[in-house]
């Protein structure tokens, strides 16, 4: 009380031994202030009301293995909470998505190894954090090992993502190395996972990858970097100037669900 009456320039209260009093401009400011928080109480139920009863359309873009660990929930939660409201699902390979969202045929997308420098017009929002780990084959001696930094891969040779076909990871990758001031040995560029780990399994070299995908590698090991740098972001990106007007509805609901299952 005595920091806002020091801010108004004013007092607002007369206090005696037993009761406390509003003055003249104590009244003037209370009735002035409760109808402000009245009017921001009925700005906060017409907000709910209209997202309740939002109807229209969410293109949202996903990789499929990054999103396990929660988008089936969430889809069910935001489903019983907007029913009114088709959630357009399109799973896909990084950079197409990260395209579409350019090219505005979706609304979101979650996606990984995106930099700071691919969001440009866009805003990101991290959701999930994975590290990365190295697959080998067996008979290659980092296979043994319960964890590598990146410094023992300088040189070494690698199995990495074409640069035409897989951009952002490619440069992802790269940066990395760079950073740390190593080599970047690359013997083999492919096209998709699978055929990164044929070559694996050839002995061609190892291949780096998020560790959600240990899914894919059947037999093969996979040891983790100590590196606490070496970890790939899950983010939730859509562009700044998106028209969508359920947009907010969609961050929203996501934000709390999120928080609610952290």
């Amino acid at each position: 009380i005595h920091d806002l009456e020091q801010t108004l320039g004013a007092k607002l209260f007369i206090r005696d031994t037993h009761n406390v009093y509003l003055t003249p401009v104590g009244k003037i400011f209370f009735d002035e202030a409760k109808a402000i928080v009245e009017r921001y109480d009925h700005a906060l139920e017409l907000v709910k009301e209209a997202t309740s009863t939002a109807t229209g359309v969410i293109k949202l873009g996903f990789l499929g293995a990054a999103v396990q660990p929660f988008l089936d929930q969430f889809i069910g939660y935001f489903k019983e909470k907007h029913p009114n409201i088709k959630l357009v699902l399109l799973g896909g390979d990084l950079d197409p998505l990260v395209q579409q969202i350019n090219a505005d045929a979706l609304d979101y997308a979650f996606v990984t190894h995106v930099s700071s420098m691919q969001f440009s017009g866009m805003c990101s929002e991290t959701v999930l954090s994975d590290r990365m780990v190295i697959v080998t084959n067996p008979s290659h001696p980092f296979a043994r090992k319960d964890s590598i930094s990146l410094k023992e891969l300088d040189g070494m040779p690698m199995i990495a993502f074409e640069k035409q076909s897989c951009p952002i990871t490619f440069d992802f990758h790269k940066q990395l190395f760079k950073s740390h001031g190593l080599r970047y040995n690359i013997v083999h560029e492919v096209p998709n996972i699978e055929t990164g780990l044929f070559f694996v399994r050839l002995n061609s070299g190892f291949f780096i990858l998020p560790e959600h995908l240990k899914v894919m590698l059947g037999s093969l090991p996979y040891v983790p970097f100590s590196n606490e740098d070496c970890i790939v972001n899950l983010n939730l990106i859509w562009k700044k100037n998106n028209p969508n007007p359920l947009l907010p509805v969609f961050h929203k609901e996501f934000t709390t669900f999120m928080n609610r299952n952290s």
